[in-house]
């Protein structure tokens, strides 16, 4: 729950107070996206689809979490080079077809992450990419608000809008200054996103009994 207004001179103690708020913001998603891991957990709409996301994500291949795209979820583990995901009847209807539903909803399967079956799921599965996705062509204006807290963690926001949307950006006003929130609304998207537990270890541990969709397409053995 975010807490009572302050002053910005309350984040000086990750130096960003000083900083304009372009500043601000390129340092904040340049630090964001060279974290070795991070959470990242709420949902967005783009367009016609609604995404959500509560995932653990690092830049050592290793990934976990879950993927919910217009209600279809699926279960995702990035083991290095492999991926695996087990999704419901939903997803597997949207993206696959009944047939594929009727045959796989509910069950892990895996593949290498490199293949196209795997492609939508690439994205959403390092720090760099996921940061990329939501800040690239954030070109402001932006302003500076007040500091507050979010779970605990005192934060600066940086205001902006353009003719499409408008959104605030949370970032660490201690420590690094990491991305915390972004909050957006407007014609060209809308949403929560809330960023946390940066560089933690990712440690997802393998689903037993995954079937090997290579195999099961006759493209493997």
């Amino acid at each position: 729950m975010l807490m009572a207004w302050a002053s910005p001179a309350s984040a000086a103690g990750s130096g960003i107070a000083a900083k304009s708020a372009a500043q601000v913001v390129s340092t904040a998603v340049r630090t964001s996206a060279a974290a070795s891991s991070f959470s990242v957990d709420g949902s967005v709409t783009q367009s016609s689809s609604k995404i959500g996301l509560d995932l653990s994500v690092s830049s050592s291949g290793m990934s976990e979490g879950s993927i919910t795209i217009n209600g279809g979820t699926a279960h995702v583990v990035e083991l290095g080079s492999v991926a695996y995901f087990k999704a419901d009847n939903s997803f597997w209807t949207q993206n696959g077809g009944k047939a594929d539903a009727q045959l796989l909803a509910g069950k892990w399967v895996y593949g290498p992450i490199s293949s196209s079956t795997f492609s939508s799921f690439k994205g959403f599965l390092s720090p760099r990419k996921i940061i990329g996705s939501f800040f690239s062509g954030n070109q402001g204006p932006f302003k500076k608000g007040g500091t507050t807290s979010i779970n605990g963690q005192a934060v600066l926001a940086i205001t902006g809008q353009t003719a499409a949307s408008n959104g605030t950006l949370y970032v660490a006003a201690t420590g690094k200054p990491f991305v915390v929130r972004l909050q957006a609304k407007g014609s060209s998207g809308s949403g929560q996103i809330t960023f946390s537990h940066y560089n933690r270890p990712v440690r997802p541990t393998k689903p037993a009994g995954a079937i090997n969709l290579e195999q099961l397409s006759g493209g493997g053995s």
